[in-house]
């Protein structure tokens, strides 16, 4: 017999909740681990369905992604590396179609993720042609970190475009929600009342770290012998991949293991190579259940950044609360952008930029008093400040205003 169709699916919402739809061009369905945060927090709503909107090109890999979920719609975007003009024709053609897709869906409320800001154009104007409210999630300040990464020149005729986009967005919007605190003075410097600002940080399931396999048997069956520092995640121009191998020569005695894939990877592995590292292993991205396997296997997890100015207004990685969910301790050279996450010695070593080698050394060569002083602490965070329950909590919470708001 075969299952309900799409259109039937759509039509069934649970009764007494609301359906949202969610737009998000890089939102990844479970079974491929990575960007699964618009998942994971609306899955966890208690009065909310949902519908996922997304793209059928995995952003890291460049594969074709298919979901078993029927609560997703991956819709086909142009294949593309890097960051040029293919990946931004992408852009426009995941939002044309995520626009059109969503005519064709119930919603009580439409909700766009950055980046990028056509996804939330898209989104912006589904709202109005439905007449249903808009939320607008803003996981990276575009096009700030455009700017700061050096993509885009300050002032010229296309950031002035993209500032007047984003702020139409903005004010379009019946709440927004932002992952730290601390970007308050932005949205207040493009004119737009900070009230409507609701953080939702990233954050991990606890009971989704909790494996029968013990580390010594994940150590055993992934040969890790040594000290062994992990890092994962999009291996992409700014997440400080260079600083990483830096350490990795300064550290001969200590083990590095990255996990992911993304733009920057292939300039890893040959620079690995051409600076004759043996310390230095590569893993493809796996899903969150192998992942997990992999992190508990390991000393020590390392969050790194490339020195960007709009860093420092604030951030909460992902691979953070993966990290001190696995039972790690922590090593992060965004010590200022982490200052309203985690501080240096709470869970490991939280150093400045260029000082990486020297957080590693430092927690390779800890007690095991403080190691274990660090664990206790991660796993505290992780119990009331850092679980994707409290997170969705959060989100429900704005949802339900901008329903109340928008009828208002």
């Amino acid at each position: 017999m075969k299952g309900p169709s799409m259109d039937q699916l759509d039509q069934n919402t649970p009764q007494g909740k609301r359906r949202a739809l969610a737009i998000n061009q890089y939102a990844f369905p479970r079974e491929y681990g990575g960007i699964t945060r618009t998942f994971d927090m609306f899955d966890r709503l208690k009065g909310w369905d949902f519908r996922i909107i997304s793209s059928k090109r995995h952003h890291t890999t460049g594969e074709v992604m298919r979901s078993v979920d029927r609560r997703f719609n991956l819709v086909p975007v142009p294949a593309y590396a890097g960051n040029g003009g293919k990946r931004i024709l992408g852009w426009g053609v995941f939002a044309a179609e995520a626009f059109a897709t969503g005519l064709g869906k119930t919603c009580d409320l439409v909700f766009a993720s950055s980046p990028q800001l056509l996804a939330p154009v898209a989104g912006l104007a589904l709202a109005k042609v439905r007449r249903k409210p808009f939320v607008m999630e803003v996981r990276d300040l575009w096009p700030e970190s455009l700017v700061s990464g050096g993509s885009l020149k300050e002032g010229s005729p296309l950031h002035k475009a993209l500032v007047a986009v984003e702020r139409t967005l903005y004010k379009n919007a019946e709440q927004i929600i932002v992952v730290t605190d601390g970007w308050e003075d932005h949205f207040a410097g493009l004119g737009i009342d900070v009230a409507k600002l609701n953080v939702v940080g990233n954050g991990a399931d606890l009971a989704e770290f909790d494996i029968p396999q013990t580390k010594e048997e994940l150590r055993q069956e992934l040969g890790f012998t040594r000290f062994t520092a992990i890092f994962s995640g999009n291996h992409s121009s700014y997440v400080g991949l260079d600083l990483i191998l830096e350490a990795a020569e300064k550290l001969p005695d200590i083990d590095f293991f990255l996990i992911g894939s993304g733009s920057n990877k292939q300039w890893a592995v040959d620079e690995v190579t051409h600076r004759k590292l043996t310390n230095v292993r590569f893993h493809d991205q796996v899903d969150k259940a192998g992942l997990v396997r992999l992190l508990k296997a390991g000393d020590v997890g390392l969050h790194t950044v490339s020195p960007q100015s709009v860093f420092n207004k604030g951030m909460s990685p992902n691979k953070l609360y993966d990290y001190m969910a696995s039972g790690l301790a922590v090593v992060s050279n965004a010590k200022q952008p982490l200052r309203k996450v985690i501080t240096d010695d709470e869970v490991g070593a939280v150093v400045e930029p260029l000082d990486l080698a020297e957080g590693i050394a430092r927690v390779r060569d800890a007690d095991p008093a403080t190691m274990e002083r660090w664990h206790a602490r991660a796993r505290q965070l992780m119990t009331d400040r850092f679980s994707l329950e409290a997170s969705a909590a959060k989100l429900e919470a704005a949802l339900d205003k901008a329903i109340a708001s928008y009828r208002a």
